[in-house]
């Protein structure tokens, strides 16, 4: 079943624009003393790693089906992006993949929502957006159209041992 079908079967299951969520971001002051603490106390390696010229260093940890972001600010990100992501430390977004990021932000901008400025950008699975927090909630979303990364969002050689 393809096309309108499979959309409206979509949305009556609630399904509607997110698909998956990717990850869970929690901000931490110094990534790699949380990595150290999570292989001590989890008894976890990261998955995968990365950086970007962005001004973050992330460290992606799986469990039991749901994987989890560790990210360090080390640029100027409340310059870039202002202070929705410069939030302090603690569970700061979730992350929902979409399938097609310009028209999942063209849905929610329509729908009262308003994309970080600065944003979209490559990430570390794709192109993202962030959303300003939503009002009931105050819920950060991040949304992914995922994809290969572009080479300035790549994977880090940071002495961080993985999986």
């Amino acid at each position: 079943m393809t096309g309108q079908g499979e959309q409206a079967i979509r949305e009556a299951a609630g399904g509607g624009l997110l698909r998956d969520v990717l990850h869970i971001g929690i901000v931490v002051a110094d990534l790699d003393r949380s990595v150290a603490e999570w292989e001590r106390l989890f008894r976890l390696r990261p998955s995968d790693v990365w950086a970007s010229d962005l001004g973050v260093r992330l460290a992606f940890f799986d469990v039991g089906g749901t994987r989890i972001e560790l990210v360090e600010y080390t640029g100027p990100i409340v310059e870039r992006f202002g202070p929705v992501l410069a939030r302090r430390e603690g569970v700061h977004h979730v992350c929902f993949r979409v399938d097609d990021l310009d028209a999942a932000l063209g849905e929610v901008s329509a729908r009262g929502l308003r994309v970080v400025p600065g944003f979209p950008v490559d990430g570390a699975h794709g192109r993202i957006a962030f959303l300003e927090p939503e009002p009931s909630t105050g819920l950060i979303a991040e949304l992914c159209e995922v994809g290969e990364p572009k080479p300035e969002a790549r994977r880090a050689e940071m002495g961080i041992p993985r999986a």
